[in-house]
């Protein structure tokens, strides 16, 4: 989906034709339904491009409605993760079918030139994934020109037209993944890093996959901790009962106990799998409802303070700048 170079946008909860038609996308209501008003899908979303010429797009949606959208796409080498669901598009008519119902799935193909797109909506259907657009030139001509005779197939793979290929991701890049759609809310300098970091080493598996792939050598590579999914399956499931549960049932041992786990154990697995504590998620959650709740429904900074915890309006000016880099009077007049 079209964005403007070097901007950063994360939706939840409710997400609206309108706001995806800012964005350059296209909405299409299939026969028997409408876009016209109410949510189009729910969940998270976000999109971002790098310094090193990548687009990061993520999304944990569920689909409200059956409908089509239409966007631009430049030229591109592209990466998806999906750690679950179905993405069913078209690159200017040519099918892909991005299925991981059953398990995650990585997927590389190469877009060689502008395209358009459409992508099916379909009404209840979940969907959480990574895209990763590597600009073409960069991949093709800068990093697999060096070497013209090793990566002689997998250019003629790109060159060639949109092919998608399946790899099975590490256990690495689930992790990655995962940061990736909730990614630690720090300095915005330092979370462009945070995410282009996790974006380039994704890149670069599913790049390294298909290379054994063309010279018959095995795909997946084993993570060297045998319990590292586990632990981090762990983590998401703290996340999950955070952002679901009652403010009031948010302590530490409420929440460890909720899990089956001890609080010293629930924030070293937290901590590891997201690079923050479980105090700071849960500090950030709140602050990301309460920035939503003044763009959405426009409440006031204190009634905004109060949702995320605060009793002084200007301890939270202070919190949310740090986190989102504007006030909260910018974010309310967006």
């Amino acid at each position: 989906m079209g964005v403007t170079a070097h901007r950063q946008i994360t939706r939840r909860d409710s997400i609206t034709s309108r706001q995806l038609e800012e964005l350059g996308t296209r909405i299409k209501a299939t026969e028997g339904s409408t876009t016209d008003s109410g949510s189009l899908m729910s969940g998270r979303m976000s999109f971002s491009n790098s310094p090193s010429f990548l687009n990061i797009h993520t999304s944990d949606t569920v689909d409200m409605k059956d409908a089509i959208a239409k966007y631009e796409v430049k030229a591109a080498v592209k990466v998806a993760v999906i750690l679950k669901g179905r993405l069913q598009a078209e690159f200017d008519g040519v099918p892909i079918d991005l299925d991981a119902r059953d398990h995650p799935v990585g997927f590389i193909w190469a877009v060689p030139k502008p395209s358009s797109v459409r992508r099916f909506i379909h009404k209840g259907s979940e969907l959480s994934k990574v895209m990763i657009s590597a600009r073409y030139d960069w991949v093709v001509g800068q990093l697999l020109g060096k070497s013209p005779e090793r990566y002689q197939e997998i250019t003629g793979l790109f060159k060639s037209g949109i092919s998608v290929r399946s790899w099975k991701p590490s256990r690495r890049v689930l992790a990655l993944a995962d940061q990736l759609i909730y990614p630690h809310a720090t300095d915005p300098i330092v979370r462009e890093l945070y995410k282009e970091s996790r974006g380039l080493e994704i890149l670069a598996e599913a790049l390294s996959a298909i290379q054994n792939v063309t010279e018959g050598a095995a795909t997946h590579v084993q993570s060297a901790e045998p319990d590292a999914l586990d632990r981090h399956q762990r983590a998401q499931e703290i996340r999950d009962y955070i952002l679901s549960s009652d403010p009031d049932a948010q302590t530490l041992p409420i929440i460890a106990a909720a899990i089956g786990i001890s609080v010293t154990s629930m924030q070293r697995i937290f901590k590891d799998a997201y690079g923050m504590t479980v105090k700071d998620f849960i500090r950030e959650s709140r602050l990301v409802a309460a920035r939503d709740a003044m763009e959405k429904d426009g409440l006031t900074i204190a009634q905004a303070a109060w949702i995320a915890g605060y009793k002084s309006p200007a301890n939270f000016a202070t919190a949310f700048k740090r986190v989102f880099g504007i006030t909260p009077s910018e974010a309310r007049d967006r």
